[in-house]
């Protein structure tokens, strides 16, 4: 059955910025700890819905992580999930570059 009134949510797609480090794993990066903080922040706040990297084999962090990642979260609307998104440290810094899209969840 399709809700046409299902919640909306937004999706923050998370890419390599300027300062990302070719040919550093995703973990290693730069300030990569302080994103990580960020996500945990996010989490506490009940914002989070799912977030994580992008793989290209699975296993956690004993699988191969690929550049990126994504985070699907709640807001009231879409000024306000990109400025959740673009107040992470590490996109204002220029490691990270965000992209936010809103997400209409029809099915759920």
């Amino acid at each position: 059955m399709v809700d046409e009134n299902g919640p909306h949510y937004f999706v923050a797609f998370q890419t390599p910025g300027p300062k990302w480090v070719p040919g550093v794993k995703y973990n290693e990066q730069p300030d990569f700890g302080v994103h990580v903080a960020y996500m945990i922040d996010m989490h506490d706040k009940g914002l989070t819905v799912l977030s994580g990297p992008f793989m290209k084999e699975a296993g956690g962090l004993a699988g191969v992580l690929d550049d990126g990642g994504m985070t699907i979260f709640k807001a009231k609307d879409l000024a306000e999930a990109t400025k959740i998104a673009t107040d992470d440290p590490t996109v204002q810094s220029g490691l990270l570059n965000v992209e936010v899209r809103m997400m209409w969840v029809p099915f759920h």
